[in-house]
């Protein structure tokens, strides 16, 4: 937690009269600060330049953590102001006595600033941060509480794409987080060298799901042929993460199995036998030894052609079939083909065998 408060720029006019008050209210702001905001005399790292115009000042208090928890002890806290290209640094004395931070920055122009602090370790490493908007106006005095949080790390990506020269433009993202609503997209796109180094700032300290896509020429659905695989990075408080990146390639084996279909039934015969026609075959044996069925097949008329009349077991290797000629007239021959097909239990079907031709005398209507 930080505390910031700010005490109003004291202005007094020249005049001989208030020479000695003014003299006493030196010394109390003097003591003032001494006792509250660790004294005069700090260091303005990055002075700016002689302001023109109403001017304010800010006084700014820290209250540190007494344990980091990682074994890092205080080194440094820095107070900046910011406003477009202005900056003001400020080095805050450090109390580790009383857990402390504190300086004043003054002569600070009129109207909105951001401040932010920074706290260091002795190893210079940032531990903890905190920003906010600062409003500066003459003449009055503004109190404002700051938390810190620990600091946001770096992460530093080489990322190696030469197995993809062969295209002439790559692009790419680096997609941050699992959710239908990323929290980070960084798009980079590959210059001449197949190796390139991408940035990202500002990442929180905790672990992060990340991947890469790759496109060709756009970012378009359609043009992109490669999508990595989910990567957990973990960002250290204040700390950069360098990390080298490459394409993920697996190995696919193939093993195809040949499911041939089985043989056609072979010596299919047709006899006239008392109301029915007898048909037989010979066994077949197919390579996978898989046989499940025979398909019995008919033609009565070449228009019609031949027509499935039954499903007969694997164990069987003849069928009795009486057709149905009431339509036709009586006392005609009818010349029927009939056909034989096996079948596997993959579903494969065999070609029909070459029909054989049974004369049927059609008993008429």
């Amino acid at each position: 937690m930080l505390l910031c408060s700010y005490s109003p720029p004291v202005s007094f006019r020249s005049n001989l009269r208030h020479r000695v008050g003014l003299f006493l209210m030196l010394i109390g702001l003097s003591l003032l600060i001494s006792g509250c905001f660790g004294g005069l005399g700090q260091t303005v790292s990055y002075p700016p330049p002689a302001p023109k115009g109403p001017t304010g000042g800010v006084a700014v208090k820290a209250l540190l953590i007494s344990d980091s928890g990682d074994g890092h002890t205080i080194g440094r806290v820095i107070a900046t102001l910011t406003r477009g290209s202005q900056r003001i640094e400020h080095n805050l004395v450090v109390d580790l006595d009383r857990m402390v931070a504190s300086g004043n920055l003054s002569k600070v122009l009129i109207g909105t600033w951001n401040l932010r602090v920074d706290v260091y370790s002795k190893r210079d490493e940032l531990l903890y941060t905190g920003s906010t908007s600062v409003l500066i106006e003459e003449g009055k005095t503004i109190s404002i509480e700051l938390q810190l949080g620990a600091a946001p790390g770096t992460l530093i990506m080489v990322l190696d794409i030469s197995d993809f020269d062969s295209y002439e433009l790559i692009k790419g993202k680096i997609i941050i987080g699992t959710g239908e609503q990323p929290e980070l997209v960084k798009e980079f796109t590959r210059g001449e060298d197949s190796l390139l180094t991408v940035t990202i700032d500002e990442l929180d300290p905790r672990s992060h799901d990340l991947r890469v896509e790759l496109y060709k020429n756009t970012f378009h659905s359609y043009n992109r042929i490669y999508q990595g695989p989910w990567e957990v990075i973990a960002i250290q408080p204040g700390k950069i993460l360098e990390m080298s990146w490459h394409p993920a390639w697996g190995c696919i084996e193939v093993i195809g199995v040949i499911d041939a279909p089985p043989p056609s039934p072979s010596d299919v015969s047709a006899t006239l036998q008392d109301d029915s026609i007898f048909i037989a075959w010979t066994a077949v044996r197919p390579v996978e030894d898989d046989l499940e069925a025979y398909l019995v097949y008919a033609q009565l008329h070449a228009f019609t052609g031949f027509q499935l009349i039954d499903t007969v077991p694997k164990s069987a290797t003849s069928y009795s079939y009486r057709p149905d000629t009431s339509s036709y007239p009586a006392g005609v021959s009818i010349p029927i083909q009939i056909a034989v097909s096996s079948l596997d239990a993959g579903g494969n079907e065999s070609s029909r065998s070459s029909p054989v031709i049974v004369p049927w005398p059609s008993a008429g209507s």
